[in-house]
């Protein structure tokens, strides 16, 4: 280290020093924290960093489930038009979080370990629009953009920046060693007109929240939490806000809020697990477009959905990822704008070294069964985000060691658990977002594998083929009764015959039909009257050319459709 300056070898030695200090408080003081934690190493001035785990063991090893209840099929990728339409690869940093405006125009991303800097992408190509240098201290600097792009906010080390589109050098700057007890600047957001801001601040035993105005840096109000769970510390894992700009959710490990924006009132609060506090979670929570619905995820597996009921949140139900020999994980969710579907990923530890991920995607009004289950994702499921409509979800995983299985997955969620787009990258990726008209998606990440030494950074921005989205027969927005059911055929895709199964709960006419992408009617299934009961039709689709089709069920006031794929 002879050759490296002053400068480098403090920054090297706070990084080193940092890491020990985060391992023996959070792992070794409180050996039943579950986590992930970064190992550090230093060769040639250069950092390297790989990811370790720490799940909880299950101690009820009579107990073990070997699946959960989902419905559980895997196929391969539909033919689609999406494409990468630019990619970027960075020799020492890593892409650890990107973020994207509404209108797809502009994606801001992450690079940290070497060369910090936060960097503004167009979608024309890779060249950074600009890029500003961020505290080397930073082991992460937390991005938001606002929905039309006009303006990007960071949260690095001591300090928290908005800048324009067009300049990289920021016209905001709140210095937190102006604090009396500084700080770390941690997760934030930006409303969708770029005018207010929500960031926060994390230190070890609490964390403090804080609204602006975008045109000043004197906060408009703030809020200390101090977490009654000790469990996990006091730092802020996630913050995300309602699409409609007027609740926002944060968590520490082991508790979440829901506060209003422009005030700081926290409206309610819960624990992370209620059953295990002290398997939390290091994940951001999901919260609808108009905060009527959040989603708590943890690290014993469970998604756990609540509802808005006058000034409080009523809990609705609880999906869990059966644990194993360890506790599984869930590890990321997001919620569609209308609220009505909820997207959550997991982390499967089949063994201590082997490791598989899974994508669900659940409807709200039901009782926790998922609508559909991706999996063999190979490892940790690590981003999610829907399109402003929910057709559109894009997913990014670490994906298998030996590179077996792919990073990133995107879906048209109608179609069920077939990606319209795969790819596998040398690496793993980290974070992943989804414009609101759902025709782009960035993803960030490292250039090998989340479990190894090493360092680089990969980037990724695709051109979503939406074309066939539904017009006019999905209706992702619909009001579902919670007395009937209409479930995903089986199998799908099909060739030519599938079961259609749906549960009525009083006695209706109920008619059940198939409909063409336009919406033009191929084939009546059922229609009488039925009382209640689980039926199921036989579709034959002998005579039908290959291609998506929608099936509708009407019962009294009650209708649903849902999307199917005949591949002959």
């Amino acid at each position: 280290m002879s050759n490296i300056s002053l400068t480098k070898r403090k920054n090297i030695m706070t990084k080193i020093l940092m890491f020990i200090l985060l391992i023996s408080v959070q792992a070794y003081s409180q050996p039943d924290i579950s986590g992930k934690f970064n190992f550090y190493s230093n060769e040639n001035g250069s950092y390297k960093v790989k990811t370790i785990l720490i799940p909880q063991i299950n101690p009820d090893i009579s107990g073990i489930k070997n699946e959960s209840l989902d419905n559980n099929y895997n196929v391969g990728s539909v033919q689609n038009n999406t494409n990468v339409r630019w990619s970027f690869t960075d020799p020492a940093s890593i892409g650890n979080n990107c973020d994207i405006s509404g209108n797809g125009k502009y994606n801001v991303t992450d690079w940290n370990l070497n060369n910090n800097r936060i960097s503004l992408y167009g979608n024309s190509n890779s060249v950074p629009l600009w890029e500003f240098p961020s505290d080397p201290n930073s082991y992460i600097n937390y991005t938001s953009i606002s929905d039309t792009g006009g303006v990007i906010a960071v949260g690095s080390y001591h300090n928290i920046y908005l800048f324009r589109n067009n300049s990289g050098v920021p016209f905001f700057n709140f210095d937190l060693t102006q604090l009396e007890d500084t700080g770390i600047a941690s997760a934030l957001d930006i409303t969708s007109d770029g005018s207010f801001l929500v960031s926060s601040v994390s230190r070890n035993d609490s964390s403090t929240i804080f609204g602006f105005n975008a045109n000043s840096s004197t906060p408009v109000w703030k809020v200390r939490l101090r977490p009654t769970q000790t469990t996990g510390g006091g730092s802020v894992q996630g913050l995300k806000l309602s699409g409609n700009d007027s609740l926002f959710i944060v968590n520490t490990y082991s508790e979440f809020y829901v506060m209003n924006t422009y005030t700081g009132q926290i409206i309610y609060n819960g624990l992370i697990n209620p059953g295990l506090p002290s398997n939390g979670t290091q994940s951001a929570q999901g919260i609808s477009g108009d905060g009527s619905v959040i989603a708590t995820i943890n690290y014993s597996g469970n998604l756990r959905c609540y509802q808005r009921s006058g000034s409080t949140y009523t809990f609705l139900w609880q999906h869990e990822e059966p644990p194993g020999q360890f506790y599984n994980w869930m590890t990321c969710v997001d919620i569609t704008y209308d609220g009505n579907y909820i997207a959550a990923g997991t982390l499967n530890f089949i063994s201590s070294s082997s490791f598989d991920g899974k994508i669900k995607l659940i409807k709200r009004s039901g009782i926790g069964i998922p609508d559909w289950t991706f999996t063999g994702a190979g490892d940790e499921i690590t981003a999610l985000s829907f399109s402003r409509s929910g057709n559109i979800l894009s997913a990014s995983s670490w994906g298998d060691l030996n590179g077996a299985s792919e990073d990133l997955y995107i879906f048209k969620s109608f179609l069920g658990n077939i990606p319209v787009f795969k790819l596998n990258t040398a690496g793993s990726l980290f974070d992943c977002r989804t414009s609101a008209d759902g025709r782009t998606v960035t993803a960030c990440g490292k250039a090998v594998h989340a479990r190894q030494f090493g360092n680089g950074g990969i980037l990724y921005n695709i051109d979503v083929d939406t074309s066939d989205t539904p017009t006019g027969i999905f209706n992702s927005s619909a009001s579902i009764a919670d007395e009937f059911r209409l479930y995903q055929n089986f199998p799908n895709p099909f060739n030519p015959v599938t079961n259609i199964s749906f549960e009525i709960r009083s006695a209706e006419f109920t008619e059940l039909k198939i409909f063409d992408l336009l919406g033009n009617e191929v084939k009546s299934l059922l229609k009488k009257y039925l009382q209640p009961g689980t039926y199921t039709e036989k579709f034959d689709a002998s005579g039908i050319p290959s291609g998506i089709y929608f099936y509708r069920l009407t019962a009294g006031n009650f209708s649903e459709t849902k999307k199917l794929t005949l591949i002959k």
